[in-house]
């Protein structure tokens, strides 16, 4: 994700970073409030069962992103508009992607599962999402104040390269499943 965050912040600019970022950080409350109310460890069954499935969504979605990636526009987007429609798209992909990812899924229900109490659920979600959103928020401001001293050049690597990334990250977990599933 943070790959996804850095290449939509270069490409689009800060708003565009952060709505990948934020949509990032409601899958981290939503997986975080379910697990600390105690649906985590019910659901854990199911989703360790769909995992596969889970995985196989999760790998074709970097694959379209990189497919995405690669065909983009090396010319920045003025960031001075805000395309409710492209911030909309942003937010919502990341939640799909978010949702989708395996790891995510059982990290966050085994982790929270060990160190949560119900006395504690409230503060701890709060502080899931909001430590998700600074860091996000942190990510894509920095990626865009650099983006100002990057030329064409440097944007299409970064492109071809954040490109590449996805492109092996979906290939790896396709091929992982395939080696899991003989």
């Amino acid at each position: 994700m943070g790959m996804l965050c850095i290449q939509r912040t270069l490409a689009s600019g800060v708003a565009t970073g952060l709505a990948t970022g934020f949509g990032a950080a409601t899958v981290h409350l939503a997986y975080s409030a379910f697990a600390v109310l105690g649906l985590g460890a019910l659901a854990q069954p199911w989703v360790e069962a769909n995992a596969v499935g889970f995985g196989i969504v999760s790998a074709l979605t970097l694959l379209w992103f990189a497919i995405r990636t690669h065909r983009g526009s090396v010319t920045l987007q003025e960031t001075g508009e805000f395309d409710r429609v492209r911030l909309a798209r942003a937010y919502l992909s990341a939640i799909a992607l978010g949702f989708t990812n395996p790891l995510t899924v059982i990290l966050f229900l085994a982790a929270l599962n060990a160190f949560s109490t119900q006395s504690a659920a409230a503060p701890l979600i709060a502080g899931v999402f909001v430590g998700s959103a600074v860091w996000w928020t942190m990510l894509s401001t920095t990626v865009a104040t650099a983006r100002s001293r990057l030329t064409p050049r440097m944007l299409s690597l970064s492109r071809r390269f954040a490109s590449l990334m996805l492109l092996g990250l979906g290939t790896t977990m396709l091929i992982r499943i395939a080696q899991r599933m003989l």
